[in-house]
């Protein structure tokens, strides 16, 4: 760190930024060309530089004393004006340039005299705002215009100290099942804002014996708003490991209730502020599926929202004792240093850490505030400021939070203040954020290191000073605490629309954002058009309904002619098919955003915004291509096409020689990359993967910056060379070369030096067609070792015999992830037992291997491993027609193999034999077998006491199930597509079986049925899904045991009628679901008085005949305390 803390003020980069621009050689030529007044332009600068003498002490003041902080609003306007005005005369000097190379008269857009008035205007307005600094009591003090970045520290997942109890207490309420009648428990943590209850919770849910305690786990950021339908939709996203973009809460919620039938979960719900006890109420429906013993972990700062929600009493966290802060504070001020080595500094930061008050967010940010200064003069400032006297009533931000922020380097707080712009609890992208801030200019130029580079330190320093802190699931926000500071330092120039505002603020505003699930109840958006001077318009979020799309979508097209001051505008997702021709106005657009828009083409307009730094196009499915005009935007540096259904890049794309970021991925329809692409030397990343290339642009060796080539194309007689790659030393994250058959030297492949490309994390190879030579192919394999940093292989259509003894190699210890595809000539696996680290193995399409032996877990070599697959979770086989025997080295039934296998999956290996199948697998928890007839007739005899869910899909040859005894430990059992299924036996059940589904299994519905389930008492839950079988009455009495509580028909087309004696003895029944049933015309007499919950779903019949009052059926269910048809509760 530098030597000195005391960083400059907010605006002491801005007013040297903008001097700097007033003397730049493009603002002098262009000033003399129109022969504007210079005197006016030197008085600006003096009065700009006489402003900046002050600021330092106006910042400190302003936090108590509030004429200081509108002094200083009424300046920052001013500013905002004049770099307005600079950038201006900046971009007519570019558009005159640029088309004075195509033409020899060039229209001015810019008047001298508008100049010269424009100048007069902020003249006159600063002589007036200076005049009060004496006024105030501002004192002089010495600029800072010379600072710039310290050294930024690597940013490390921080110790928790001080909670070691509060983590017992609560983990020991999580793996004791709660005694009263609840089968959920909801365990509240309440405490005041900033005192470590998210951070508790976290160390909580990564513990490892909740981790095992549980089947599924799932993380939610609420927030102020108790959104039902996001939580929704994000519990399920953390189940499925899927996005999930269904707007229909009822089919979610019916979703989710399915995923967490018998199954013990942890939800946690981080931060809410609801106190209405129905959306509560109506988020918790999905939840009383989940077996006994599931739990959830609520924390808010509210106590009335923790009893309303809790099932036990609220757990109120403390304040962090004296010592622990200490603790904490060392862990982030010293670094590696020893603090007794610094007596006086240990003096000093014990009183620091005392006015902190048992804070831990306040520790921490003032731990990387002093992080590595070892200069005790800068601690006693820190110590002795007047901030530390501040009450609430005068300011609502922590002190120690403002001292953070005090002190930042002037450049990082305009940064961090625009990071106000998201609302509490928004989660962003690094990238992104980059993008953004280098379109308002506030990354400070560097001669050896890009914009990007600048961005992505200044953001791993404010990660350090933990103002950002990395969410859960992806990306980074910001603490609730640190968000509010923010918006204080940003004051009205921001605003976000979700807030409350007024006609001025909405007027006066620079920077603008708002959710857009929000639209439809926002007010008073005219407004919002007479502000010409805003600079940043930003809809964040997903729309919730096509009328939030309707709302602003035309409003949005009205900004091009009225908001000519924009640097950043994003009209992503919004139903847009055309631009207007005023989208030429906005000369000074440096980012601009239209993904998921339906746009068609890109106007000539877009082609003149000569200031564009970032084009986003990303997911506009109706743009097939890019005018030749895009060449004019020079000054281009992040161009995202990705997923369109664009043909050809033009070739006028190689003009963009600032061009830092090319992103491509799954255009499906683009066969060929610009000729001279090589032309862009400034190339960081390109991704192309997924798109339908056939060969590599020449000479892509000139491309020395490269760090990112997602995938090279090898081919035959044109194109790159595959040697070329050589001269990537510099290759980070991964790498695809596909059309491998097209090697013609194995020379080349050798040159390409794939062994020294350290940074390298993930490689994947891939051939076309069939092998001519295996032979070659194995040499071709051999040449491609890569260096031992991989992390990820894959290997497609390899046509060699067997494999080169790289591949499984002990020496690749950091390996966790291996997929071998359809590796048809085969016969035998490699040794990929060996890797210590692998957590996750692929294996499909291996037509000629038979048995699975001992060299898939060892080579008999020295160093070969005690426990071969020490670390693997995840085995799947697939596609193996002939394989029949596999084998275990060591014996079955020792805890030497597989020992951490939790997921098995196999698909289409009809000939595996259950009588060669390991049998002792200890972790498995979840067993899936689809098309694998002679293994389910042969079932294996396992020996793993903790699985839980066996899954069988399309085995044809089953005709009666159970083969053979189950695990008992088997809670959840799926049958899927077994046509010839039909009968089930008596015997071999799991006794603990809670709950069984049904799919496609017509036969089992034949008259007669044989199901045998009255023995089943432990069933719970039986879903019957996708029956085409005639059904006159059904159930048939008995069929069902009488244990039954939850109850699913879905999709039984050609059901008429439920069996009423049959309803009438599941005397246990508290659930019951029917959808799409659309030949049902009735519900059965007598359902038992057990039942809470009805649900009815696209039945025509049922819901004429179940409506409240007045329906045939409303009688039999009047009694039922919830009744939902068609997602509407009765």
């Amino acid at each position: 760190m530098a030597a000195e803390l005391v960083a400059g003020a907010f605006l002491s980069v801005s007013l040297r930024m903008l001097v700097e621009k007033l003397a730049s050689q493009e603002v002098v030529d262009f000033i003399r060309g129109k022969k504007l007044n210079e005197g006016l332009l030197n008085k600006l600068k003096i009065m700009l530089l006489s402003a900046n003498g002050v600021l330092n002490d106006a910042e400190e003041k302003q936090i108590k004393n509030r004429a200081v902080r509108q002094w200083l609003n009424e300046l920052k306007d001013a500013i905002y004006d004049a770099e307005d005005l600079v950038y201006e005369i900046e971009t007519e000097a570019l558009r005159c340039k640029i088309e004075g190379e195509s033409r020899t008269q060039v229209l001015s857009f810019l008047s001298t005299a508008y100049a010269e008035q424009r100048i007069q205007e902020i003249l006159d307005r600063l002589v007036f705002i200076l005049r009060q600094k004496n006024f105030l009591g501002l004192k002089e003090s010495v600029p800072d215009f010379l600072r710039r970045l310290p050294t930024t520290f690597l940013v490390e997942e921080c110790s928790v100290y001080g909670r070691d109890a509060d983590k017992r207490v609560i983990v020991n309420l999580l793996l004791t099942d709660d005694n009263s009648d609840n089968k959920l428990s909801v365990i509240p943590i309440v405490g005041m804002g900033g005192i470590g209850k998210t951070m508790l919770a976290q160390l909580i849910y990564n513990d490892d014996r909740v981790k095992k305690h549980f089947d599924i786990k799932a993380w939610v950021f609420v927030s102020d708003e108790f959104d039902i339908l996001r939580i929704t939709q994000t519990i399920l996203e953390s189940v499925t490991s899927q996005k999930c973009y269904c707007k229909d809460l009822n089919h979610l919620q019916v979703k989710l209730k399915d995923l967490l039938l018998e199954k013990k979960f942890l939800f946690v719900l981080d931060d809410v502020w609801n106190e209405d006890y129905i959306y509560w109420c109506t988020l918790k429906t999905s939840f009383g599926s989940g077996a006994c013993g599931s739990k959830i972990i609520v924390t808010t700062r509210n106590e009335r929202i923790a009893r309303m929600m809790g099932t036990v009493p609220n757990y109120y966290l403390q304040l962090m004792t004296e010592e622990d802060c200490w603790s904490l504070f060392v862990r982030h001020a010293f670094d590696s240093v020893d603090p007794i080595a610094y007596p006086d500094l240990e003096e000093i930061g014990r009183q620091i850490v005392r006015k902190c008050k048992g804070l831990p967010l306040a520790v921490k940010c003032l731990g990387g505030l002093l992080r590595s200064e070892l200069n005790p003069r800068e601690w006693e400032n820190v110590l002795m400021s007047d901030v530390w006297e501040l009450s609430e009533k005068e300011c609502n931000i922590l002190p120690a939070l403002w001292l953070s922020y005090f002190y930042l380097p002037s450049h990082l707080k305009r940064c961090f203040a625009y990071c106000s712009i998201f609302p509490k609890g928004y989660q962003f992208e690094k990238e992104n954020l980059t993008l953004l801030w280098m379109s308002e200019n506030l990354l400070e130029p560097h001669q050896r290191k890009s914009a990007e580079e600048v961005g992505d330190e200044y953001f791993n320093y404010l990660l350090s000073r933990s103002l950002f802190q990395r969410h859960e699931t992806w990306g980074f926000t910001m603490h609730d605490l640190v968000n509010d500071l923010a918006k204080f330092v940003s004051g009205d120039f921001v605003l976000r629309l979700d807030d409350s505002y007024s006609l001025d603020v909405a007027k006066k505003a620079r920077y603008l954002s708002y959710m857009r699930r929000n639209i439809p109840n926002m007010k008073n958006l005219d407004a919002l058009f007479e502000n010409k001077y805003l600079r940043t318009f930003l809809p964040l979020g997903c729309c919730s309904s096509l009328n939030s799309q309707q709302e602003l979508s035309f409003r949005c097209l009205e900004v091009s002619k009225t908001m000519q001051y924009l640097r950043a505008l994003s009209l992503s997702e919004y139903s847009i098919t055309k631009l207007p021709n005023s989208f030429g106005n906005l000369r000074l657009l440096r980012y601009l955003d239209l993904s998921s828009t339906d746009v068609r083409e890109i106007p000539y307009s877009v082609c003149t915004l000569y200031n564009l730094q970032t084009l986003l196009l990303k997911s506009c499915q109706n743009l097939s291509g890019l005018p030749h005009s895009i060449g004019k935007l020079k000054h281009l540096r992040y161009l995202d096409l990705s997923y369109t259904k664009i043909k050809e890049i033009p070739d006028t794309v190689c003009n963009f020689h600032n061009l830092y970021t090319l992103l491509l991925s799954s255009c499906t329809m683009l066969t060929r990359l610009p000729t001279n692409l090589a032309c862009l030397s400034n190339l960081r990343h390109i991704h192309i993967e997924r798109t339908c290339l056939k060969e590599m642009p020449l000479h892509m060796s000139r491309m020395k910056c490269l760090r990112t080539l997602s995938d090279f194309v090898v081919s035959k007689d044109s194109g790159c060379n595959i040697k070329e790659l050589k001269e990537f030393q510099s290759l980070h994250g991964s790498l695809f070369i596909s059309r491998l058959q097209n090697i013609v030297d194995v020379e080349d492949i050798l040159k390409a030096n794939l062994k020294d490309k350290s940074c390298l994390d993930q490689l994947s190879l891939g051939w076309d067609g069939n092998a001519d030579d295996s032979q070659k192919e194995r040499e071709v394999l051999n040449g491609l070792q890569p260096h031992t940093n991989l992390k990820k292989l894959c290997i497609r259509n390899y046509g060699g015999t067997r494999f080169p003894n790289w591949v499984g190699h002990h020496s690749f210890c950091g390996m966790v992830e291996v997929v071998l595809s359809n590796c048809r000539n085969c016969y035998l696996l490699p040794t990929l037992g060996q890797l210590p680290s692998l957590e996750r193995l692929d294996v499909g399409g291996f037509d000629m291997l038979e048995t699975i032996g001992e060299e898939f877990y060892s080579d008999g070599g020295s160093c070969s491993v005690a426990k071969p697959f020490k670390s693997l979770k995840y085995l799947g086989f697939s596609k193996m027609p002939q394989w029949k025997k596999w084998s275990v080295v060591g014996g079955d039934g020792e805890d030497k193999v597989f020992s951490c296998l939790k997921k098995l999956n196999l698909f289409q290996c009809p000939k595996l034999d259950g009588a060669y199948f390991p049998h002792y697998l200890p972790a498995l928890t979840s067993l899936r077998i689809s098309g694998c007839d002679q293994l389910v007739t042969s079932f294996p005899r396992l020996k793993s006491p903790v699985l839980h869910l066996l899954m069988i899909f399309n085995c044809q040859e089953l005709w009666s199930f159970p083969r053979g005894d189950l695990p008992s430990n088997i809670r959840s059992i799926e049958i899927h597509g077994c046509k010839k299924l039909e009968s089930f036996s008596g015997e071999g059940w799991p006794s603990n079986l809670k709950s069984l589904l049904i799919s496609d299994c017509g036969k089992l519905f034949a008259p007669d049925m044989k199901w045998n389930l009255q023995a089943l008492t432990s069933l719970t839950s039986l879903r019957i899904i996708s029956i085409e079988e005639s059904l006159v009455s059904f159930p048939e009495e008995g069929l069902f045991p009488t244990t039954l509580t939850h109850l699913e028909l879905n999709n039984l087309q050609n059901l008429k009628s439920l069996n009423d004696k049959a309803f009438q003895h599941l005397i246990s029944l508290k659930e019951l679901r029917i959808s799409f049933c659309n030949k049902l015309w009735c519900i059965p007499e007598g359902l038992p008085a057990s039942l809470c919950l009805l649900v009815v779903y696209e039945c025509d019949l049922l819901k004429q005949r179940c409506q409240r009052g007045i329906g045939e059926d409303w009688l039999k269910i009047a009694h039922i305390p919830c009744i939902q048809i068609d997602q509407e509760s009765l």
